[in-house]
This record gives C-alpha cells, sequence and structure tokens, in this order.
C-alpha cells in the first residue's frame, strides 16, 4: 500500500512555495507544500510495512522479557545505532494521481480538495527511544490555482505552522514520466522541444514585481 493518509491528520507545514511553471507558452501556477509528523515509529509503516522492523528491535525482548497476546510489541532500540538517522525514500520518484484535502474544521467549501497532485521527497528520521520524524512534500498545478482566493491560502499555510489534512492515494500508483507533469494532463515526454515543467519562480502577473507568498495571501484577502 502506497503512502496516504485517509483518515484527517494533523501535521506540521515545514514550507509552502508558490510558483509558475513554463507549459509551452502558458505560465501555469504551482505549489509546493512540504509536511511532516513525529511520532511513534510506527509512522514508519505508512511509508512502507515492514520498515519499522527493518530500523528498530526490541533488546529487553531479546534479552527474555515476556509479552502479552495481541499486543503490539514496542520497538525502542535501533538495530544499527551507528548509521546515519535521516533517510530519503525512493529518491527522485514523484507519484501523480494523489488527492489532497486541507481540512479548516468547517466542513463543506472551507475545504480545500485538490485532485491529480504529486507525491514526492519522502523521507524520514530516527531517533533511539522509538521516536521518528517523516517528511513529504505535495505538488499541484492544477487549474484551481486560477482562483487568487485559493492561492493566497495555500501560500499561507507555513506561517499556520500546523493544520489537518488527508492525503488519497490512486487505486494504482503512476510515476511521472518525463519532465512535464501537469495536473489532468498527461505526461511531457523527456527530450520533448517545449520548455514543460520549467520553474519560473515566483508569479509577477499582478504588478510586474516578483511575487511573494505575502502577496498571494494579501490578494486572498481582497488586498492589493
Amino acid at each position: 500500500m502506497p503512502f496516504q493518509l485517509e483518515a484527517v491528520t494533523q501535521v506540521a507545514f515545514t514550507n509552502a512555495n508558490v510558483r509558475r511553471e513554463l507549459h509551452g507558452e502558458e505560465h501555469v501556477r504551482a505549489f509546493d507544500l512540504a509536511m511532516t509528523m513525529t511520532g511513534e515509529n510506527t509512522l514508519l509503516d505508512l511509508i512502507e510495512p515492514g520498515l519499522r522492523e527493518h530500523h528498530y528491535c526490541n533488546k529487553a525482548l531479546a534479552a527474555g522479557q515476556e509479552t502479552l497476546p495481541d499486543v503490539l510489541i514496542p520497538l525502542p532500540d535501533l538495530r544499527h545505532p551507528k548509521l546515519p538517522a535521516k533517510f530519503a525514500y525512493a529518491k527522485g520518484e514523484k507519484a501523480r494521481g494523489y488527492r489532497f484535502v486541507l481540512d479548516f474544521g468547517l466542513g463543506g467549501e472551507s475545504n480545500l480538495d485538490f485532485s491529480d497532485c504529486v507525491l514526492s521527497t519522502v523521507w524520514y528520521e530516527l531517533n533511539q527511544g522509538g521516536t521518528v520524524t517523516i517528511g513529504w512534500t505535495i505538488q499541484y498545478n492544477g487549474d484551481e490555482l486560477k482562483d487568487d482566493s485559493i492561492y493566497g491560502r495555500v501560500a499561507g499555510l507555513a506561517t499556520l505552522g500546523t493544520g489537518h489534512v488527508q492525503i488519497i492515494a490512486p487505486p494504482v500508483l503512476q510515476l511521472v514520466k518525463g519532465k512535464g507533469y501537469r495536473s489532468g494532463h498527461t505526461d511531457t515526454p523527456a527530450g520533448a522541444s517545449d520548455d514543460d515543467g520549467d520553474v519560473d519562480l515566483l508569479d509577477g502577473e499582478s504588478d510586474g514585481e516578483e511575487d511573494t507568498p505575502e502577496k498571494a495571501l494579501q490578494r486572498a484577502m481582497g488586498g492589493n
């Protein structure tokens, strides 16, 4: 089962990058939203079942400590504590087709619901005692971002610190091929002659100046 958060889950927003991408002759709004969770090492099973047992063990159990039936055995001890603590998972892979929901707690239209998003940059960090941090990035460049209000709300997420999300994997995981991912469209093959996928930094369409998350948020609130 690929990584997903089926239930509404609290996460930390560590970076919200709003930008434009050049697809052919069209500049398309996009965002990269980096998130993390910290907790028990059972979080590793969200990335891949068996990953927890791969990195952790229970030395007390190995020494003969009794366990209760049908109880998840805690694994607090690093198997190889001298190895690096931070790992990239499936480095370089990007999987598309994800549904990503930003839940603001009011339900209905207050939520932001994006389809055909990309999941990328999955990583995890281990700690002795059984605590881990996992992280990932959601990318999106669909037509919903033409709405200044939605674009601005996404831009302001990093200032919130934490929020609640759902991340639903597609029935069949689809890896991005080539360089031209565009939500709702087929991938542009590698080696295509146009400039699809090239990043044009931050959107400066309003007044000829470079856009920033703060400007995008101001526009969403009705400012100039």
